[in-house]
C-alpha cells in the first residue's frame, strides 16, 4: 500500500493499523517492516531520534508508509523531514486553524503551499526529481494534532482548511490545555473528544488515535470505545510498549512457576 492508496482508505473510514517507533535501533524497525501494518509513525517529538536516525529508520522501513511526528510546525523542519523521504508529518501544538493552515502549506509545494524544492531520498536522489515533484502534493500525507482547548474552539475553521489527511487526537495534552492533567480519561475530556469526532465523522475528516488501546476494555481508550468514536485510525502497540510488555509477562510467568515449585535447574 503506497501513501495515496493509505489515505483513500482512511477517507473511507476503514479500520487502519499503523505502530509508533520511538527507539533508534534500525534492526527494530527492519523487523516492524515485514509484519503488515499499514503505516508506521516515527515519534521525534519526544525521544532522542534525530534527523540523522530518522533517516536511518526511514531507510530500514522500506516501502511502509511512513509518518514522523515532528517536535513543532517549523516549515523548515518539516521540508528537511519530508526530504529525507517521510511520506508525512504529524504536527503537534497546533491550537488554531491558521497553525492547521501553516502545518498543510509546509508540506505542499507552491501553489498549494511553501514547501521548498529539494528532495534527496524521494526522488531518488534526483533519478525521479520530475516524477516526484509532480506527484508529491497528492501523496504527502498531512495529520495535526488536536490536543489543546483552542484547536477545539476553532475545529470548525479546521475542517475547512485544504490539505490536511487526518486529525490525531492527543487526550493528554487535551486534558493538560483544559487544567485536568493528568485525568486524561476525564468524562469532560471524553466529552470533548467525542464533539470533535462527531464533527470530523460529518465533514468526512479522518480520526486517528493518539494512544494506543487499553487492554481493559471498560476503559474509554479500548479498543471498542476508540473504533465507535470513530477513532479509526489506530497505533496498536509501540515498539517500548511491546518490549515492556513482553518482559512484565514473562517475568510474571516465571515467577509464578517458582511459586508453584517448579524447579530452577537440573538434577
Amino acid at each position: 500500500m503506497n501513501a495515496i492508496e493509505l489515505k483513500a482508505k482512511w477517507r473511507r473510514g476503514e479500520p487502519s493499523p499503523g505502530m509508533w517507533l520511538s527507539l533508534t535501533d534500525i534492526t527494530v524497525a527492519e523487523m516492524i517492516r515485514d509484519v503488515g501494518l499499514d503505516w508506521v509513525a516515527i515519534d521525534t517529538e519526544h525521544t532522542a531520534i534525530d534527523l540523522q536516525s530518522l533517516q536511518n529508520l526511514l531507510i530500514a522501513l522500506g516501502d511502509t508508509p511512513t509518518i514522523a511526528r515532528v517536535p513543532g510546525g517549523d516549515p523548515v523542519h518539516i521540508k528537511r523531514v519530508l526530504d529525507m523521504g517521510a511520506d508525512g508529518v504529524i504536527v503537534p501544538h497546533i491550537t488554531s486553524a491558521a497553525d492547521a493552515r501553516l502545518a498543510a502549506a509546509a508540506c505542499k509545494y507552491p501553489p498549494l503551499g511553501i514547501r521548498g524544492t529539494g528532495p534527496r531520498r524521494p526522488s531518488r536522489y534526483g533519478l525521479d526529481e520530475k516524477a516526484y515533484l509532480a506527484a508529491a502534493n497528492d501523496s504527502t500525507i498531512v495529520v495535526i494534532m488536536i490536543e489543546t482547548v483552542g484547536v477545539v474552539e476553532d475545529f470548525d475553521a479546521v475542517l475547512a482548511v485544504e490539505g490536511l489527511d487526518a486529525c490525531m487526537i492527543g487526550a493528554v495534552d487535551l486534558s493538560a490545555s483544559m487544567g485536568l492533567l493528568p485525568a486524561f480519561d476525564d468524562p469532560r475530556v471524553i466529552a470533548t473528544i467525542d464533539r470533535v469526532a462527531a464533527k470530523a465523522r460529518a465533514a468526512n475528516m479522518p480520526l486517528m488515535s493518539g494512544r494506543s488501546p487499553d487492554a481493559d476494555e471498560s476503559s474509554p481508550f479500548g479498543w471498542k470505545n476508540l473504533l465507535m468514536q470513530g477513532l479509526h485510525i489506530i497505533p496498536i502497540a509501540s515498539d517500548q510498549g511491546l518490549i515492556l510488555a513482553g518482559a512484565r509477562e514473562m517475568l510474571a510467568l516465571f515467577r509464578a512457576e517458582a511459586a508453584n515449585g517448579v524447579s530452577l535447574c537440573h538434577e
